[in-house]
């Protein structure tokens, strides 16, 4: 019923921008009738995503009541806007960890307001009523590539290819910091190896205290290099017990397949049930992070994503890497994708007809070359 409080007005108010305006923009949405009142099928007091979270005090149980993810990936890099809300049932401290693909180039605080922003934008395109009708302690072993303390995270970032010193340079890690507790990875070790024989080889530690009290933790910004768009989840499994995901991707293009075992978020109510998935402007995309918007050099898409059930059949993280033929990203190249590439030929960034999914070969323009590339990869299937 709350939900259908909020449709009853004219507009909702107030989405503030990340500090690169200063400003307010209001984002003003159509008036919804009463008798459709509808509900956005994910939203509730958090928006959750996942990281591997490894208690310091062994008698603590730490549950993740919320996290909330942005993902934003432009063929090349990605950007991962990441922000947790956290308790336990006693004082303890909690070491996350998130395994990349890649040495971050950039990690940088992020603000909750980027969040708000999205949540605004997908208000915003609520759909009309329709017609009636650390590891070991050998120097060679592990390599500190980045720390600092920003805000109540102590970041450190390593560089490891080898497991079996894990738990003994982290144990080193935690007492340097003041915490005399052995800590077990149990099942953790496993998963951790499964990244490494992937060519996962960089980790990000990420040291936060925890009370029984539940606070949203400030989201931390990463950005790296990435031929494939990323989002961990195997890292979750030992947690056990069940959870919620949400993840907003930012795509140059609209994402249909490659993101399993998550599903859609939809919209939903009376007479309406449809993906949440729609296209961002670059205004809309400086709203949420100018460090995301950066990434795009035209609108992009961004597509909702859930999962609720047990961490434990997490098996598989979100790696998806479309064939670059494959413009419109349906899963093969066909006669589509040779039409989206037409309209555009000719074009150079900055022009009207300019797409940026039909330069294949990222020259900055569209020409015979990328339409060549289509038509040797024609009938192509993921």
């Amino acid at each position: 019923m709350k939900a259908c409080s909020l449709l009853m007005g004219d507009h909702v108010g107030g989405l503030r921008s990340n500090g690169g305006k200063g400003g307010k923009v209001f984002v003003h949405l159509r008036v919804v009738p009463l008798l459709l009142c509808v509900l956005l099928s994910f939203i509730v007091a958090s928006v959750w995503a996942d990281r591997g979270m490894i208690p310091i005090s062994p008698e603590v149980s730490v549950y993740e009541p919320g996290q909330k993810a942005i993902v934003a990936w432009n063929g090349r890099e990605e950007v991962l806007l990441l922000s947790t809300d956290v308790s336990s049932v006693g004082n303890t401290a909690v070491l996350e960890i998130l395994p990349l693909p890649s040495n971050p180039s950039r990690v940088e605080n992020g603000s909750l307001e980027s969040f708000e922003v999205v949540q605004g934008l997908i208000w915003s395109h609520l759909p009309p009523p329709p017609p009636r009708g650390y590891f070991g302690n050998e120097a060679d072993q592990v390599k500190v590539v980045f720390y600092e303390k920003i805000g109540m995270h102590g970041i450190t970032v390593v560089e490891v290819h080898d497991v079996s010193g894990f738990v003994a340079w982290m144990n080193g890690f935690l007492a340097e910091n003041g915490f005399a507790q052995q800590l077990s990875l149990q099942g953790f070790e496993v998963v951790i190896g499964d990244y490494m024989r992937r060519g996962f080889y960089f980790y990000v530690l990420d040291l936060i205290e925890m009370s029984t009290e539940q606070k949203s933790v400030e989201p931390i910004l990463y950005k790296f290099e990435t031929s494939f768009l990323y989002y961990p989840l195997l890292i979750t499994s030992p947690t056990g017990g069940d959870g919620k995901i949400t993840l907003f991707l930012i795509t140059e293009g609209p994402i249909d397949y490659g993101y399993e075992p998550l599903t859609k978020a939809r919209y939903v109510g009376l007479e309406v049930s449809q993906p949440i998935q729609f296209e961002v402007s670059k205004e809309e995309l400086f709203l949420i992070d100018p460090r995301i918007d950066e990434l795009f050099q035209d609108k992009a898409w961004m597509t909702a994503l859930l999962y609720d059930g047990p961490l434990g059949k997490l098996t598989e993280d979100v790696v998806f890497k479309p064939l670059a033929e494959d413009l419109n990203v349906d899963g093969k190249v066909d006669i589509r994708d040779i039409a989206m590439a037409a309209k555009a030929f000719g074009s150079l960034p900055g022009d009207p007809r300019w797409d940026s999914r039909s330069d294949i070969n990222k020259d900055n323009r569209v020409d015979i070359i990328d339409i060549v590339s289509i038509a040797l990869h024609f009938g192509n299937t993921i």
